[in-house]
């Protein structure tokens, strides 16, 4: 089995974006405020901060507590509905970075068409991330990393189902998912400068760390092969 080393999919990565750091980090800081960087643990941390400042502003506003709350819903439901197809539209902008082709306009909604199988296909992940995680922490982990690719096949195959790209992702992550770890990993350190810097850092690491990412699934999934004709 080959094997996808962390360092290759960054260094693949960086040379991808040599030239187009500030549009792919423009299109990324898009893609972040519609929610296509939240999972549940950040996305919970944002609406606290959120609120916070919400208060610390707003109170002594008439009904400011059910301002507050409506405001915080309409985004987390944004961030759920809307980041579930954008998500998928953003995968699509780095796969045409790797590609070196131009992507359409719109492209970061172009996934809109298949927007139910998104969210459902998002739900559906959280949900057995949750299950898993109820009975250890392990199970719930490697369900994470066995679905990884799940969004990456739905938007190379818009008319997959829920459950064909999960079962799919199952199967090209078999084996993969040590590696995919350690790439996350990787970028630990980068990570943490992003929290250091208040978010500011994210600009320009989020196209990295998504990209790097994009790399790993064109090879695992054997698109590259497809694509570029090469083993």
């Amino acid at each position: 089995m080959r094997r996808l080393h962390a360092s290759t999919c960054r260094r693949v990565a960086r040379d991808t974006l040599k030239g187009r750091w500030w549009e792919a980090s423009l299109t990324g800081f898009l893609a972040s405020v519609l929610g296509v960087f939240t999972n549940p643990v950040t996305g919970v941390l944002k609406l606290m901060v959120f609120t916070a400042i919400l208060l610390e502003f707003c109170e002594g506003v008439p009904f400011y507590r059910l301002l507050i709350f409506t405001a915080c819903l309409i985004i987390a439901l944004i961030w759920v509905y809307v980041g579930s197809f954008v998500r998928l539209g953003y995968l699509e902008y780095n796969l045409a970075l790797l590609d070196r082709r131009q992507v359409k306009e719109g492209f970061l909604f172009g996934a809109s068409t298949i927007w139910w199988n998104s969210v459902l296909l998002h739900l559906a992940i959280l949900a057995r991330i949750v299950i898993g995680s109820i009975f250890l922490l392990i199970p719930g982990i490697v369900t994470y990393y066995n679905y990884a690719m799940a969004p990456f096949l739905m938007e190379e195959r818009k008319s997959m189902t829920v459950t064909e790209a999960m079962k799919m992702s199952k199967a090209k992550m078999k084996g993969h998912r040590w590696e995919f770890f350690c790439l996350r990993m990787s970028f630990l350190g980068w990570k943490i400068l992003g929290f250091l810097t208040l978010g500011i850092a994210f600009f320009w690491i989020n196209p990295y760390y998504s990209l790097s990412e994009t790399v790993f699934f064109n090879e695992c999934s054997g698109r590259a092969e497809v694509m570029y004709g090469r083993s």
